[in-house]
């Protein structure tokens, strides 16, 4: 449900609802999906589209004749946010994940977690690509902050940090 309200500059703005799902493209369903499950996500949905009229190419703005998606929950909480795995079967996946992190847009999902050094252990036991390893950072009154990112199978960086960032 949207709202409508006046911003602090006095210009009207929509609230927007709830954040349903993040979108991450991947190149190879099965292998992303085992990914995902050993980071704690669970498979809700699995789908795919095609072309129809009106098919899905004309929402996102781009020529699709079948693309499979899968919903991935974290936690058992039915409101939670998904990640929504789509790898485009016609045409396929084009391109690569940003090399850096500072371009335009997203260019990195965050999850936090009670235990960084614990899920740090066990992301070097998955023997994924870090960015770089686990630092610690300075965090509000004398705490540390855990931060580490690192990158799925097709390369896009996801990003855990210590469960006291949220007291910034």
């Amino acid at each position: 449900m949207s709202e409508q309200s006046t911003a602090t500059d006095g210009a009207s703005r929509t609230h927007l609802g709830r954040m349903f799902h993040v979108n991450i493209c991947v190149t190879d369903m099965d292998r992303s999906i085992r990914f995902y499950e050993r980071l704690g996500f669970d498979k809700v949905s699995d789908f795919m589209l095609g072309s129809g009229e009106p098919g899905i190419g004309a929402a996102l703005g781009v020529e699709v004749r079948q693309l499979r998606g899968v919903f991935m929950r974290l936690g058992a909480e039915p409101q939670a946010p998904l990640i929504d795995l789509v790898q485009f079967v016609d045409p396929p996946p084009q391109g690569q994940p940003y090399r850096t992190l500072n371009n335009v847009g997203i260019c990195r999902v965050a999850f936090v977690v009670d235990d960084i050094d614990q899920v740090y252990a066990d992301l070097q036991a998955m023997q994924v690509e870090f960015v770089r390893p686990l630092q610690k950072l300075a965090g509000p009154r004398g705490s540390s902050i855990g931060v580490v990112c690192f990158k799925d199978p097709d390369g896009t960086v996801l990003e855990v940090m210590s469960s006291n960032v949220e007291a910034l």
